[in-house]
């Protein structure tokens, strides 16, 4: 073989994995925006949001096709008194009026759980908080 002969491909004949990461890129960016103008707004007002992260495979940037939308909320003084099921039929309340593209999963935390989760938390938690994308933060 005359290696003096080879030539490189043409940038539009790049790897399938490429396309593929540049696919989920952009899909997490889309679904992150979306979030950002449909779902902060109300969640924020409806739990008194003093946080709202994302996490999972739309914060990592590698969302599938079949990725939901997953969402901590660290919830404000107002909502922190009402029982955890309450919150989270809150938070379902607001994704159900939301015109959302995608699914989502919500996890409505008060401070002080979040404190323990901090203290004792587990695999998932840990993953969770290493992988989060904050979208939203109170004013002091």
């Amino acid at each position: 073989m005359d290696i003096t002969a080879y030539t490189r491909p043409a940038p539009e004949a790049r790897h399938p994995a490429v396309d593929i990461r540049a696919q989920a890129r952009e899909r997490a960016a889309s679904m992150r925006e979306m979030a950002m103008r449909v779902l902060v707004p109300p969640l924020a007002r409806r739990l008194d949001a003093r946080r709202i992260w994302l996490f999972g495979s739309v914060a990592r940037g590698v969302p599938s096709q079949d990725s939901d939308l997953d969402v901590l909320v660290e919830v404000g003084e107002n909502a922190a008194g009402l029982p955890f099921k309450e919150r989270v039929a809150a938070a379902y309340d607001v994704i159900a009026e939301a015109p959302l593209a995608f699914g989502c999963d919500i996890i409505p935390w008060t401070s002080a759980e979040l404190i323990a989760k901090h203290q004792t938390g587990g695999p998932f938690f840990r993953t969770l908080w290493g992988e989060r994308d904050l979208l939203y933060e109170r004013r002091r």
